[in-house]
């Protein structure tokens, strides 16, 4: 049997976050192309007007992304402590205790996700490699390739 990584359980870096983060991203942009392509189809079986991808108002569209994404990381981090970004770059999301996130923890720290992208990199500057959210809501993210 293997043992570990020695970095299991420690504060996950900037790299292998951002890492992360852009996967999520990548997949957030695919479910709201998903969602825009489910309305378009709907819209040609019911109206039989001709096919067309609608096209949503600059602010609906902003709102709905982000509503996807807040979403789509709350429920990662409720369900599984990661994203499947994070997965990829074997992290997990946690509470600064060590426990799983609890649901309307992780919706708030999604939406200053979605509301503060760059306030990721305060993990430069943090001793903990905390971001600007993680200080916030009180969580961590560490590396975790699913032993557990």
């Amino acid at each position: 049997m293997s043992r570990p990584p020695a970095v299991q359980g420690q504060r996950a870096g900037i790299v292998s976050r951002t890492v992360a983060d852009v996967i999520d991203v990548g997949l957030v942009g695919a479910l709201c192309a998903a969602a825009l392509l489910l309305y378009g189809v709907g819209d040609y079986v019911l109206t039989g007007a001709p096919f067309a991808l609608p096209q949503p108002p600059r602010p609906g569209g902003a709102a709905g992304s982000s509503l996807i994404a807040v979403g789509y990381l709350a429920a990662g981090w409720t369900v599984a402590g990661r994203t499947p970004g994070k997965q990829f770059a074997g992290l997990r999301v946690v509470c600064a205790s060590g426990r799983p996130v609890p649901a309307g923890r992780a919706a708030l720290r999604a939406v200053l996700c979605v509301l503060l992208p760059l306030g990721l990199f305060w993990v430069l500057v943090s001793r903990r490699n905390a971001s600007i959210q993680d200080l916030l809501v009180r969580t961590a993210v560490l590396y975790d390739w699913g032993t557990r």
